[in-house]
């Protein structure tokens, strides 16, 4: 069922969430950000409606942030479609930097920010194949303020890519 994906050990679904960013791509792909929860497990989802009525979800809980971090990161995907990037930020970051393993860069702009909790959010649909080697919080005036290397969900997205047949799903 869309919008029943369970988030922070089973305590939260994708549907008890607000929607706080949605948008469109050009390969007709409509996709939904959503967020919220308490201080303790608070989820952020990114809903992909594909062009053929299928839909999808991921996204990560948790705290807000974690302690001394100022940006939390989930990377994924279905078993088709579109990879997911999706930053929950403290709102000093007013970009986030992708490094992909090509050495070519992509600049996440803010799509949402939530005042009451402190955050900033960043989302975007990539290429299956895309490969990614980190991701980069930069502040207005330039400064990287927190890099963050993602080896491990490549590793966990290449993985994925095997069990579910492949990057040309």
């Amino acid at each position: 069922m869309p919008g029943s994906g369970v988030i922070g050990g089973g305590e939260m679904a994708a549907s008890d969430l607000t929607e706080i960013a949605a948008g469109d791509l050009p390969s007709g792909e409509h996709w939904i950000l959503r967020a919220g929860g308490s201080g303790a497990d608070f989820g952020t989802f990114l809903e992909t409606v594909h062009p053929d009525g299928r839909r999808d979800e991921g996204g990560m809980g948790g705290p807000p942030l974690w302690p001394g971090s100022i940006m939390n990161v989930y990377t994924g995907g279905a078993g088709s479609g579109p990879r997911r990037i999706v930053v929950r930020a403290d709102p000093r970051v007013a970009r986030v930097r992708v490094q992909f393993a090509s050495g070519e860069r992509l600049d996440l702009l803010l799509v949402a920010t939530w005042p009451d909790r402190g955050l900033a959010f960043f989302a975007t649909l990539l290429p299956r194949a895309a490969a990614l080697a980190s991701v980069t919080a930069i502040d207005a005036g330039g400064q990287t303020l927190e890099p963050q290397d993602l080896a491990g969900h490549e590793l966990a997205w290449q993985r994925f890519q095997r069990r579910a047949g492949g990057p040309g799903n």
